[in-house]
């Protein structure tokens, strides 16, 4: 009988494990993070042999350096002044996020040091014409004499590894935004920019580019209370890195695009000869506009009013107005609707300058564009400028 019953207990144990075991919730997905930038606070870093300048390379997982020599590795619980977090050789700066951040130094005036870098492969290659949100946190360390420019970020479609130590040349995609020295010491300041792929890159460097010569170099003041001796060097701290596929530039914590780069009104000067025929004048002439904008600047007013008398005195000529929008406006357009056929409005904008100055609207059509015909592919402000315009073809 007992024998009976410690089989019947055995079993009514066994049922009921086997109902909680079904019961128990299944374990949710790891959370899987858009940022291409592998350990991208440097937190995954073994600190057991820790102690050294350059040891960044040697303990801290998915970073190297480019050339032979590393850049340094700080972290909180170390002891020694060479590695420690807040307070090193160099200043005194707790991470941004976490507990462990990097240093690189951007520029030195001392022969017998050299200028140091990171370097790691992203995740995952860039998408060809996809745009990405590129950021990192820096800081200026306390005891550094100088301040430098040319600070930011390469893309590489390839691994670099250099058998020296020489500064890297390269021209850095993402700096800070009007590229100045970067002198801010009290706390972290944000690095921050658009990218557009072309679908090759693999591998990014973070340090400052270019020969001695090419860099713009700034004496800074040691800020009161620090003690030590400034050193001949630009000495920065680096945390908190990520690259973001967006869909537009406002999507990127920069700013709004308006806030970028609102204000680059791009202007030509068409050249006219008194033997240019009408057809000739008018396909000649073009109005350009600030960024997100169809409002016709005044600038344009003369051009405008010229084209309005070449209409009057040829009454038979009838003409199309082009509008065309520069592709970071296309792309703000996919994720807020106010901005939608900015390109269309610019020459229905134009249409109605030349309507108040007497022109029939059955003269005047218009379209759009928007950027499948670009003037000017390059990524500087002024060269965006050069798309946001209104052409004229003669019917």
């Amino acid at each position: 009988m007992k024998i009976k019953l410690s089989l019947l207990l055995l079993s009514a144990l066994l049922a009921f494990s086997a109902i909680a075991q079904k019961k128990k919730p299944a374990a949710e997905p790891e959370e899987v993070s858009d940022n291409l930038v592998p350990n991208s606070s440097f937190e995954d870093v073994n600190i057991k042999t820790l102690k050294n300048y350059g040891q960044l390379t040697e303990l801290c997982k998915s970073w190297f350096s480019p050339q032979t020599g590393s850049a340094d590795i700080f972290v909180e619980g170390v002891k020694s002044t060479k590695a420690a977090s807040p307070a090193n050789d160099f200043g005194i700066q707790s991470a941004y996020e976490g507990v462990a951040h990097a240093g690189v130094r951007a520029y030195t005036k001392d022969p017998k040091l050299n200028r140091t870098y990171i370097e790691t492969q992203m995740t995952g290659k860039m998408v060809k014409d996809q745009l990405y949100c590129v950021k990192m946190q820096v800081s200026l360390a306390d005891l550094s004499k100088y301040a430098v420019n040319n600070f930011g970020f390469f893309f590489s479609d390839r691994k670099i590894a250099n058998a020296n130590n020489n500064s890297l040349t390269y021209k850095p995609q993402v700096t800070e935004k009007t590229n100045r020295a970067i002198q801010t010491m009290d706390g972290w300041e944000t690095i921050c920019g658009t990218y557009l792929a072309n679908g090759t890159e693999e591998f990014i460097i973070i340090g400052c580019f270019g020969l001695d010569n090419e860099i713009k170099v700034e004496k800074t003041k040691k800020p009161s209370g620090i003690q030590g001796t400034p050193t001949g060097d630009a000495y920065y701290y680096i945390d908190a890195i990520e690259i973001l596929p967006v869909d537009a530039t406002s999507q990127c914590k920069c700013g709004s695009a308006v806030e970028q780069e609102s204000g680059v009104i791009y202007s030509r000067a068409g050249v006219k000869t008194p033997n240019m025929k009408p057809e000739e004048l008018i396909a000649g002439t073009a109005v350009y506009f600030d960024v997100l904008s169809y409002k016709v600047h005044s600038m344009f007013d003369a051009d405008l009013n010229e084209l309005a008398g070449l209409l009057k005195s040829n009454p038979n000529l009838k003409i199309e107005l082009i509008g065309h929008s520069d592709t970071d406006e296309v792309n703000e357009a996919k994720v807020n609707i106010r901005y939608e056929g900015m390109a269309l409005k610019r020459a229905n904008s134009v249409k109605e300058f030349l309507v108040l100055k007497g022109i029939s609207e059955v003269r005047l059509s218009t379209s759009s564009k928007d950027n499948t015909e670009l003037a000017s592919d390059k990524p500087t402000p002024l060269s965006k400028a050069q798309n946001r315009r209104v052409l004229f073809v003669v019917k």
